[in-house]
């Protein structure tokens, strides 16, 4: 398990106020796990010590190594080489039930695994928040009579791929009404669908100020990006070369860079890192927040969950490449939004870092365009419709 029970419910409760509501995720990438962290700590936040809070690696916690390791591995594979991503969404998405269908048959496993765990003890729900989840709780519910209530949380806000869109599922809900319309465009029947928002974790929601947060990281008192490729440290563009022109621009900022999972990036620019006094190398850290909040602007890959987090704490997004085709909504949706730039070489990075790092009010205006969005407000929502269906 990725977490424990977030609190346990005190005595002389009502009994469905002591049951488990489990978050099942697939820890590939960084964003599912991070939305899938995030609702549970809504709930927690909204109905404290109301239910026991699970989140689950959950393919990984059953045991099914074999699935989990073929689907991990392809993401990384991905990754690296955007392109197979991107032509492999096209293909399942040009025939939805197709695409179901096969999927299907690929989760038995999974499906008889999750029945054996879930059947003998079945938590008050399951939020599912990837799509070969739903598929496989679907299957085990067809041919091992699983009794249990899924709800499905489509992590993707700007573009879905059809492989979340098994018309099975018992509810779905959508981050926009773009995605709600792909989904039922894919085979999902209409009221099976809600749109309630994005969430977004605690930390982000309430971060230190900027010179707090500084002062906690032990970072100097200037102009300084925050350097990301997600939860895998891999991306597109190359991470060298991205470091080396921050460094190497007009505006000479601190840089700090994320590497996430990827030990050996980490080795390998530690040597950079050596030599330059204004570049700081962090491998995978829960302190995410802290060092945002601590940044003026985010440098990364188009990974929603990245990107949302960035924005709630008020700082402008400069994407540098993007994997899927649903990131690639998301460069559309930060550049459109006014809430950043899609910086895909040196010279743009460079050009978008000096204009945030000359006009401070730049800077400003992001932080009043992000107040738009109810990132507060979209969490709290989808906190309070979770409880509501499982209660309901």
């Amino acid at each position: 398990m990725l977490t424990g029970s977030a609190r346990r419910s005190g005595a002389g409760e009502h009994p469905d106020e002591r049951r488990t509501i489990l978050f099942a995720t697939i820890s590939v990438g960084g964003g599912h796990v991070a939305t899938a962290k995030a609702m549970a700590e809504a709930v927690e936040r909204h109905y404290p010590g109301r239910f026991d809070l699970e989140v689950s690696d959950y393919m990984k916690d059953l045991g099914v190594t074999n699935l989990d390791r073929l689907h991990k591995g392809f993401w990384r594979r991905a990754l690296r080489f955007p392109v197979v991503a991107r032509t492999g969404q096209r293909i399942i998405d040009a025939v939805p039930r197709t695409t179901i269908a096969g999927q299907r048959r690929f989760l038995h496993g999974f499906a008889r695994a999750a029945a054996e765990h879930l059947a003998p003890s079945p938590p008050l729900l399951v939020v599912s928040n990837h799509g070969l989840i739903t598929s496989g709780l679907a299957e085990a519910r067809r041919l091992y009579g699983l009794d249990v209530l899924v709800l499905t949380f489509a992590t993707e806000p700007h573009g879905i791929s059809a492989y979340w869109a098994d018309p099975r599922a018992d509810h779905i809900v959508a981050p926009s009404e773009g995605v709600r319309r792909d989904l039922v465009r894919f085979g999902v029947p209409e009221e099976k669908t809600a749109v309630v928002g994005y969430p977004v974790g605690q930390d982000f929601l309430n971060a230190p100020a900027k010179s707090d947060a500084r002062k906690q990281l032990a970072l100097p008192d200037r102009f300084t990006c925050l350097v990301s490729f997600g939860g895998e440290g891999v991306a597109e563009s190359n991470p060298r070369t991205v470091i080396q022109a921050l460094l190497d621009s007009d505006t000479a900022p601190q840089v700090v860079m994320i590497t996430g999972r990827n030990l050996a990036l980490r080795k390998r620019l530690s040597a950079l890192e050596s030599r330059e006094d204004r570049l700081r190398i962090e491998g995978f850290t829960d302190n995410v927040a802290e060092y945002l909040a601590a940044s003026d602007v985010f440098v990364g890959k188009a990974g929603p969950a990245s990107v949302y987090e960035a924005l709630a704490i008020g700082r402008p997004a400069i994407l540098t490449g993007y994997t899927a085709l649903n990131e690639r909504g998301v460069v559309r949706f930060v550049e459109e939004e006014g809430l950043g730039h899609y910086a895909k070489t040196p010279a743009a990075l460079q050009k978008a870092v000096g204009s945030y790092a000359s006009d401070p009010a730049l800077l400003e205006e992001v932080i009043h365009r992000r107040e738009r969005l109810g990132l507060p407000s979209m969490t709290e929502q989808l906190a309070h419709h979770i409880v509501s269906y499982a209660t309901g």
